[in-house]
């Protein structure tokens, strides 16, 4: 099946997960990034995981939890329970042995700009990066786009600049390719048209570049302008690493189409990503996906959410073992916090502090398990460190400094300068990935 044909069945596909769809990929280039990757997903305004991850059902005497379970008990994947809610079955299903649930992590707030900042930085004050942004500093900080951010936290503190991208690949490509003219009708015979030929573009840049050696050549040349001289000409070399990345891009045609009524198309957002890992020349991101807020008629505008947030989830390992990276792929999906556990007059959930995070790659050592755990009520439970099982009187609440201490360690920032520079001082090192 050609690959075009191929994209547009998969752009067809809304209501049901795209699990099983095969997907065809191009060869990396010999000189790609070829490392590890991290990839962060956030559901924004805050997911509820008792119809999600830490499935939780009516207990006599109380207010509803869930409302699924005035009929259905909660179902399990291998060491993954899970609510029968939205297409969670079909999800879990087939991807419990790459993931690691972490249950009961205390956002310690219901501000959602507090919990965003909790979760994505591991603390709840200004001033930490983005796991994403040092990984990127650490790992590859010369890749042409090293830090992609779709939307969402993304504090770099000045460890790295980041990409802003919004998943129009259409744009994209003409930032990429400036001198071609997209606009040209050629009659059919689909050759490129340039503003300015090959040939007078070579001369422009061996100009460019002579200028900039006299330029950086001045003695008396102040070192923060002999910094913007070099940035100015990373940016133009960069240009022509950029433009394997061009071929990988989707057209427009090919990319997925949204669910209505679900922004911003988190689809798009992977296509993009996953060109940008085949192509080598990024190697984290942080994709967006909003809505999750639902003060009223939560369980009809959750399960949509939901079950869309699993079928993206479910295209980016599709398109990693497509692209050949999934061995390389660390994928981080969390929230600001939690819905409250009970409806408010207006059918809705309000803001709970106690959430989850899951951890991702593929078939891990330490995947297919669950660790944290709360009571019947989703109220937090302390746990040992070491043996993850509760323990009240010796263990400890999971907070996000937990999760992160253990996540820079899975991916190897643990002990590095970046690390001592954003400490998490104090802060025990829960054995999730051992």
């Amino acid at each position: 099946m050609k690959r075009r044909t191929l994209l547009k069945a998969l752009s067809q596909i809304s209501a049901l997960p795209l699990i099983g769809m095969p997907v065809m990929a191009r060869a990396q280039t010999e000189d790609s990034y070829t490392g590890p990757l991290l990839l962060q997903v956030q559901a924004d305004g805050g997911w509820d995981v008792t119809s999600y991850c830490d499935p939780k059902v009516n207990q006599p005497g109380e207010k509803p939890i869930t409302n699924w379970s005035v009929s259905a008990e909660p179902l399990s994947a291998g060491g993954i329970n899970f609510a029968p809610f939205a297409n969670n079955q079909v999800f879990f299903e087939s991807h419990h042995q790459k993931m690691l649930v972490i249950n009961g992590v205390d956002m310690q707030t219901n501000s959602h700009s507090t919990g965003v900042l909790h979760n994505w930085s591991g603390r709840n004050s200004e001033g930490y990066p983005a796991l994403t942004a040092l990984f990127a500093a650490q790992q590859a900080p010369t890749l042409p786009m090293p830090y992609v951010n779709f939307g969402g936290f993304g504090a770099t503190e000045n460890v790295i600049r980041y990409t802003r991208l919004q998943g129009n690949s259409d744009q994209l490509r003409q930032i990429l390719e400036p001198n071609l003219n997209y606009y040209y009708d050629d009659g059919g015979q689909d050759e490129p048209v340039y503003y300015t030929s090959p040939d007078q573009l070579d001369l422009l840049n061996e100009y460019r570049r002579a200028r900039y050696q006299r330029l950086r050549q001045n003695s008396q040349l102040l070192s923060r302008e002999a910094q913007n001289l070099d940035a100015y000409v990373d940016a133009f070399e960069n240009r022509d690493a950029l433009k394997s990345f061009v071929s990988y891009l989707p057209t427009s045609d090919e990319i997925i189409e949204d669910t209505p009524m679900i922004y911003p198309n988190m689809k798009a957002q992977v296509q993009t990503i996953s060109a940008a890992f085949s192509a080598g020349i990024s190697c984290s991101a942080d994709l967006q996906l909003g809505g999750f807020d639902t003060h009223d008629d939560h369980d009809n505008q959750h399960a949509p959410l939901l079950s869309y947030l699993n079928e993206s989830i479910d295209l980016i390992w599709q398109l990693a073992e497509a692209g050949g990276y999934a061995d390389r792929l660390t994928v981080v999906i969390g929230s600001d916090f939690s819905r409250t556990p009970h409806y408010n007059s207006q059918a809705g959930k309000d803001h709970w502090p106690i959430g989850s995070v899951i951890v991702m790659q593929d078939n891990p050592a330490w995947g297919d398990r669950m660790v944290g755990e709360t009571d019947p009520l989703h109220n937090v439970k302390h746990i040992n460190p070491t043996s993850l099982q509760p323990d009240e009187a010796g263990g400890s609440i999971i907070y996000p400094r937990h999760v992160h201490k253990a996540l820079r360690q899975l991916v190897g920032l643990n002990d590095t300068a970046l690390d001592q520079r954003f400490p998490f001082n104090g802060t025990e090192l829960f054995s999730f990935f051992s």
